[in-house]
């Protein structure tokens, strides 16, 4: 038992902070997301402590959790009432500002996180399949086999969601330029 709360506690040091990304990525709603995030670890070391099986890929399987309990999350909450979608609309400034503020005061680096805002904004407006694999792939920076895993499904699937998901992306940012 001492082994597996050492290794949950360097799984938990290793993964916390991008699943907590992740989760405010998804969800818009930071303190849902460490509320997730927190019930996600909780399900992880249920699962370990009672020796279930084998757990060959710790992010992977973190991951799918994650993304059960949002699933699980999108189904609770259909509809949104005009307060929420405003609270929507603050939070989701707050965490455009948290990715991507940073210390320097130059004009390129203002203009790069002018267009990541941009791209922030545009990637709400895909479709749930599409904007889930384009956050696991390049703001969490898992690999389409990961994601993959995660997910349950094919490599092949998620590879073309990715560039499908991309193309998308592209075709709303080019519709409403900077």
């Amino acid at each position: 038992m001492e082994d597996t709360a050492q290794q949950f506690a360097e799984i938990f040091e290793k993964h916390s902070d991008e699943l907590f990304r992740h989760a405010v990525m998804r969800l818009s709603d930071r303190e849902r997301a460490v509320e997730l995030t927190q019930e996600t670890f909780l399900k992880a070391w249920n699962y370990m402590s009672k020796g279930g099986e084998e757990v060959r890929q710790y992010r992977s399987f973190l991951y799918r959790i994650l993304n059960n309990l949002i699933i699980d999350e999108y189904r609770k909450h259909k509809t949104q009432s005009l307060d929420a979608m405003l609270e929507h609309e603050t939070t989701e400034q707050a965490v455009e500002g948290t990715l991507l503020r940073d210390e320097t005061d130059n004009m390129e680096e203002a203009m790069i996180r002018f267009e990541s805002a941009a791209a922030v904004k545009a990637l709400t407006q895909l479709t749930e399949q599409h904007r889930t694999v384009l956050v696991m792939r390049y703001i969490d920076g898992l690999s389409p086999k990961e994601i993959a895993e995660t997910m349950q499904e094919s490599e092949n699937t998620i590879s073309v969601r990715i560039h499908r998901g991309i193309k998308k992306l592209r075709e709303l940012l080019e519709e409403n330029p900077i």
